[in-house]
């Protein structure tokens, strides 16, 4: 595996922790200094706003990163960035007076829709597809993460009761605005305003709303979903289910980080016709997120009831069985980011991954529709996962010369049992250690991290001696284990 992979995966997944520690500093806090009431309506709020959103930033991040990917000289990237550029700005700002319009004559709460205008100028400056096009993400991670601690501090400085609502969103919209504009330094250092060369933007006009499909149809079933279960079941119900699923989203930041480095690779590999480097990448990739995400979901499932208490607060109790429902989500978002992003787009098969969300989303729909009056946020849950699964099958299915399917199905089901196994012995301390609390849910991970790294030492995965072998941990893999990893069947 390239060392250039392994160092910007590891800055983007060092990059996903901190976004997912500083929820784990701000949501107890926020969860009980706003109140379920509180969170609700900024869950509401925000699901609105991010429905003008995907229309203002269209599908410009995914295609943009793949498009400076396959660009070799500073002079035609520097004419491609500024061509999607000038798409992006333009697109954001015409989203932009539309939503205007809407908040003077039909929302409720104004003053909470004008503050998510920062929202609006941040995705409008976003150019993070830039650099992940470079294979440059280190720039990215060190600038933010600063921007992102900052605003931690001026969370728990600022919001002190349930009248602070509008400042906890003045926080993060703004800090988040900042973040993206700080970006633009080490840009304008690279390419410079005398390079802007802008092409016809007709051009970038069809692929852009070919890959924009999966982007609207993934909103139908996050947003639109989120939208009826507020109107029907009420904003309290719409809280346990944004919980829940922040929970599952920040997990899943540590996997989207695969793709975000992997997808560039794959289409610069694409685009010199290196079929069988691709094949690999794709292999490692496959392997690595089932190595990932399984435990995680097992792991997941361990530590809900006693995590959800303490985290939340006994007035989000409900959430519980919503982010058990909703765990399977992290594995099957995972193998959908490799079928789908990473093959598929990669190698301008954006129209099949394209009708494999579609799929999905009108299938979540339907199901939640069906679902929501009775079960409310757990029908939505349910909801989610159909329509995950039913894009990540559909994806396999086009994506499937790209990888042997019998191997990773083998390998999977090792991994599920390991899993499983795991999520046993977790819940058999439980019973004897009479712990509850930070204390419980913190040893239940030490617990079950400890269980699997020796089972996948007793079962000598081959994965786990390259991942050793690359970190320079132990002993040097020898060149026949690091070929086991490609070929072996597990």
């Amino acid at each position: 595996m390239n060392r250039k992979l392994i160092s910007n995966y590891a800055f983007t997944a060092i990059y996903q922790v901190l976004v997912m520690l500083v929820p784990f500093l701000t949501i107890p806090y926020v969860s009980r200094v706003l109140g379920a009431d509180g969170v609700g309506k900024e869950a509401y709020v925000t699901s609105i706003v991010q429905l003008f959103l995907i229309f203002s930033i269209l599908s410009i991040p995914l295609y943009g990163s793949r498009q400076i990917a396959t660009k070799k000289s500073i002079e035609d990237v520097a004419k491609e960035f500024w061509s999607i550029y000038t798409f992006q700005f333009l697109s954001s700002g015409f989203m932009l007076l539309i939503y205007a319009v809407f908040i003077l004559f039909f929302f409720e709460d104004k003053s909470l829709y004008w503050i998510n205008m920062f929202m609006f100028l941040a995705y409008a400056s976003d150019i993070s597809w830039y650099f992940i096009g470079r294979e440059e993400i280190k720039k990215t991670v060190l600038r933010n993460t600063a921007v992102k601690l900052i605003g931690v501090l001026l969370i728990f400085m600022l919001v002190k009761n349930r009248n602070d609502l509008w400042l906890y969103i003045l926080i993060n919209t703004s800090t988040l605005f900042i973040g993206q504009l700080i970006m633009w330094i080490p840009l304008i250092k690279e390419l410079g305003f005398g390079r802007k060369k802008i092409i016809d933007l007709k051009t970038h006009l069809k692929p852009i709303l070919i890959l924009f499909i999966p982007q609207v149809m993934i909103q139908v079933y996050i947003l639109v979903n989120r939208v009826v279960l507020g109107n029907v079941s009420g904003e309290i119900e719409v809280g346990y289910y944004t919980q829940a699923n922040k929970i599952i989203r920040l997990t899943l930041g540590i996997i989207s980080s695969v793709s975000s480095v992997m997808m560039p690779r794959m289409a610069s590999e694409f685009s010199g016709g290196n079929k069988e480097s691709l094949k690999k990448y794709a292999d490692y990739s496959l392997k690595f997120i089932l190595f990932l995400t399984i435990p995680l979901t097992f792991g997941t499932i361990a530590i809900t009831p006693n995590f959800v208490n303490w985290f939340f607060g006994p007035e989000f109790g409900a959430v519980s069985l919503v982010l058990m429902t909703m765990s399977p989500v992290i594995i099957v978002v995972g193998l959908a980011n490799v079928f789908g992003v990473q093959i598929l787009v990669s190698t301008n098969q954006q129209g099949k991954y394209s009708l494999a969300i579609t799929i999905g989303a009108i299938l979540s729909l339907i199901v939640n529709i069906m679902l929501v009056f009775s079960l409310k946020s757990l029908g939505t849950t349910i909801a989610l996962l159909s329509a995950e699964v039913t894009g990540a099958l559909i994806s396999m299915y086009y994506a499937r010369s790209y990888f042997n399917f019998s191997a990773h199905a083998r390998l999977a089901l090792k991994y599920g049992f390991l899993g499983a196994m795991m999520l046993i012995i977790i819940k058999w301390f439980d019973s004897f250690l009479l712990m509850h609390g930070v204390l419980q849910t913190f040893t239940d991970i030490a617990i079950g991290a400890t269980i699997y790294l020796i089972a996948l030492l007793a079962f000598k995965d081959p994965l786990l001696w390259l991942v050793i072998g690359k970190l320079k941990i132990g002993k040097k893999v020898s060149s026949k284990e690091t070929k086991q990893v490609s070929k072996q069947s597990f």
